[in-house]
Order: C-alpha cells, then sequence, then structure tokens
C-alpha cells in the first residue's frame, strides 16, 4: 500500500513538472513572438500571454511586454486602426498589472502609452514627473488624457508630491481650462467633476460663464456646471 501510494505521488510530481516544463516552453514561444516585425504575430502572442497569471509571473515575460509596449509607443495611429487600438489598449492594462512601480523607466514607458491605465494615479510620485515630460509634446487629443490622468493623479497623491509639483500640476490644469481646443478642455473638464478640489471652482466657473462653444450648443459650459455641482457635494459634510 505504501508502494503505491509513492509511486503515485511520484507520478504527480512528474506529471507537475512535466506541465510546467510545456508551460514555460509556451511562454518562451510566445516571448519570442512579441519580439516579431508581423503586427498580428505580436498582437496573437499578446492574447495568449495576458490571460495567464503563471506566465505574467515569470521575469522575462514581464520585460518582454514592457519592452513591447515601449516598441508600439511609437507607432503612430489612424482613426482605421481600431483593432491595432484595442490590442494596445490590451498591453498597456496588462503593462499595469505586471510593471515594477519603483522603476522610473518602466512607469515612463505606460505614462507614454496611447491609453492611460487608472493604475497610473495610484503611483503619483513616479508618476506625475512622466506625464509631465509627456505633455512637453503631446498633440491636443493625447493633451486632453494627460491632464485628465494629472488631475486624477493629484486627487489620489497629492500627500506624495512636493510643492512645487502640485503647484505644477495645478498650472497645468488651469492652462488646459483656457485652453481654445474642446478636446483639450472637455476631458478636462470631466476629470475635474470626478476629481477635481475646491481651488478648481473659480476657474470652472469661468468656463461655466463665457466659454464659446456654439458647435457642441454650449455644452462644456454645461459641464463646467455640473462639474463645481459634483466638487461642491464632496466638499459638504457627510
Amino acid at each position: 500500500m505504501r508502494t503505491a501510494l509513492t509511486l503515485m505521488l511520484v507520478a504527480c510530481t512528474t506529471l507537475a513538472a512535466g506541465q510546467e516544463a510545456a508551460a514555460q516552453k509556451t511562454w518562451s514561444h510566445w516571448l519570442v513572438q512579441l519580439g516579431s516585425d508581423n503586427a498580428a504575430a505580436r498582437s496573437e502572442a499578446l492574447e495568449h500571454l495576458r490571460s495567464d497569471s503563471a506566465a505574467l509571473r515569470d521575469p522575462n515575460v514581464k520585460a518582454g511586454l514592457v519592452n513591447l509596449l515601449d516598441r508600439e509607443n511609437q507607432v503612430r495611429l489612424s482613426a482605421e486602426d481600431e483593432g491595432y487600438a484595442e490590442y494596445r489598449s490590451w498591453l498597456s492594462d496588462t503593462v499595469a498589472k505586471v510593471m515594477d512601480w519603483n522603476n522610473p523607466h518602466q512607469v515612463c514607458i505606460l505614462a507614454n502609452s496611447v491609453d492611460l491605465p487608472d493604475q497610473l494615479a495610484d503611483h503619483a510620485k513616479v508618476t506625475v514627473p512622466c506625464l509631465l515630460q509627456r505633455l512637453n509634446n503631446a498633440s491636443a487629443q493625447s493633451k486632453g488624457d494627460i491632464v485628465a490622468m494629472l488631475i486624477q493623479a493629484l486627487a489620489k497623491g497629492k500627500n506624495e508630491l512636493d510643492a512645487a509639483a502640485i503647484e505644477t500640476v495645478k498650472r497645468v490644469i488651469l492652462n488646459a481650462l483656457r485652453d481654445s481646443n474642446e478636446d483639450v478642455k472637455i476631458p478636462t473638464v470631466k476629470a475635474l467633476e470626478r476629481f477635481g478640489g475646491a481651488d478648481m471652482i473659480p476657474a470652472l466657473r469661468v468656463v461655466a460663464e463665457t466659454d464659446p462653444d456654439p458647435a457642441e450648443h454650449y455644452a462644456i459650459r454645461k459641464w463646467a456646471a455640473e462639474a463645481i455641482e459634483a466638487i461642491q457635494k464632496r466638499a459638504r459634510p457627510q
């Protein structure tokens, strides 16, 4: 009986080891595919790896995903690239789950992605410098998303930031509210509605009372008023 049990344990251990070896072999295959020049091959590799929790714990897989995101950040998207844009969104979300948040280089790679995951706001001290750096050469559409993330990061991580960083972020937000491009102003107003503080009410009031937006039937004015109301509601004693 004891011999049979021992043989069974050995068999189970051997099977588990074999399965792990097979899994690692599969990871190695998809890891190589992450570096392919074929976008479809890279997308397929991501699809396999992002749903494999064991693979996502492997240091080589983590590094491969971060490097892939860095590579994809260099590719310009057009309006016709919906499928590719979705793939890049999955990639940035996956990297946010596996990256080293103590590594500023990796954080800046994530902060340069097309889609900015909410996790960036949870690490304001290291994220804010990356976002401010990206802001220097950002397009109007990207600028709106970056400012929105800065607003969220300021709300969640104010205690992590020094006074100079806080003032810089506030100045960026105020400039975005005065920006003539709606691709900048709308994400800023919407983010302030969710995360803004009372110090932003005067600037929002100017937008609510004076913003010229005939194409949108003064929707920006309406959204600014809603943002003020949301901030005031958060400030009321519960």
